[in-house]
């Protein structure tokens, strides 16, 4: 479960602007605020929803929130939108490649496997000659792979700061 599948929850009690702002993808921020003003036990979507099925007085929250912080939320969509957009400019200015590389080789790591551990046994069965990649070579592609996939993000949160300079 997310943020954004209590959205309409939020939206069908009386609170369209909130409803909308937790839709959206600044939908996080919005959500601990609504843990906190519906006493959920945790500031994750679950709890909140489990609050908001068992609070008697949800509704009556949820309104007072949205008309107490109005002009909050309505910053909080239009923030959303304009990241939204700064993206979809960002993917049109610098073609596929900048963000289409990386689920291109996911796939290609895939189709590997894929050809290794299951087609090639069939082929190799039915004409008898091996048509395989070498497992260790395919286990080399892969660590290889996630180490950059997965690593990259993995130094950047680590070293962040520190590369940054």
């Amino acid at each position: 479960m997310d943020w954004s599948s209590l959205a309409s929850q939020v939206i069908k009690l009386g609170a369209p602007v909130l409803g909308t702002a937790l839709g959206g993808p600044l939908g996080g921020s919005v959500g601990k605020v609504l843990a906190e003003t519906l006493g959920a036990s945790e500031e994750t979507p679950e709890a909140v929803a489990e609050a908001v099925a068992t609070d008697p007085q949800v509704q009556e929250k949820l309104q007072t929130l949205e008309a107490e912080r109005s002009n909050e939320w309505v910053s909080v969509i239009q923030a959303g939108q304009a990241l939204a957009a700064q993206l979809a400019t960002t993917e049109a200015t610098k073609g596929a490649f900048h963000y289409a590389w990386r689920p291109a080789m996911s796939w290609l790591v895939v189709a590997i496997v894929g050809q290794t551990f299951l087609l090639a046994p069939w082929i190799s069965a039915l004409i008898g000659k091996s048509v395989g990649t070498p497992y260790d070579q395919v286990l080399g592609i892969s660590a290889v792979w996630l180490t950059i996939y997965g690593g990259g993000h993995t130094v950047k949160s680590i070293f962040g700061a520190r590369l940054a300079r």
